[in-house]
This record gives structure tokens, C-alpha cells and sequence, in this order.
């Protein structure tokens, strides 16, 4: 299950990792194997300190106990993407539309 986490969003409403609360999902994994609950549970603490630290990475490495590197690593292996990633290359800040 852990690579089918393809973003930060796993619930069928499409409720973000970081707001599903920890008890609602243990209630509703009672049929999934151990290693995919860790890895929803290690996804929803990892997405739930990045929102806690405003999506500075370093900050909640710290918060995790986990090196920065751990943690880039951990969110490329259970689809974690930084959500100022989401919306594409960004504009120019000049307006010239680079043409």
C-alpha cells in the first residue's frame, strides 16, 4: 500500500493525511496488513509535522527526531509532495510571461 500513497491525500473523501484523525483510521484498517498501516500512520505524522512547521522540511525533521535527508526520503517513498509543488512550474514574478 505504501506505493499506492501516490500524494498526500489516501482517504476516499480526499481528506489530507495531516486531518484524518489517527483513531478514525485505526477504526477503519482493522482488514489492512500491518506495513500499510505504518506507512499511512508514518505518512499521516510526517504530513501532520509539515503543516505544524508551515512546510519547512528542517523544522520537522527536528520535530520527527529524523535527519533532514530521512525525512526527504520517507516522503519520496510514500508520495509526499510539498503541495507549492502541486500547481505546476511557477509564474514569473515580473508578469512578462518569459516571452
Amino acid at each position: 500500500m505504501a506505493a499506492e500513497l501516490g500524494s498526500e491525500r489516501f482517504s476516499k473523501d480526499g481528506a489530507p493525511v495531516a486531518e484524518v484523525a489517527l483513531e478514525e483510521l485505526a477504526r477503519t484498517a482493522d482488514g489492512l496488513p500491518l506495513r500499510d498501516f505504518l506507512a499511512i500512520a508514518e505518512a499521516w505524522r510526517i504530513a501532520r509535522a509539515l503543516r505544524d512547521h508551515r512546510g519547512n522540511r528542517s523544522a520537522a525533521a527536528r520535530a520527527l527526531g529524523i535527519g533532514r535527508r530521512t525525512l526527504y526520503t520517507k516522503m519520496e517513498k510514500l508520495g509526499l509532495v510539498p503541495t507549492w509543488t502541486l500547481g505546476g512550474a511557477p509564474r514569473p514574478l515580473n508578469g512578462s510571461g518569459g516571452s
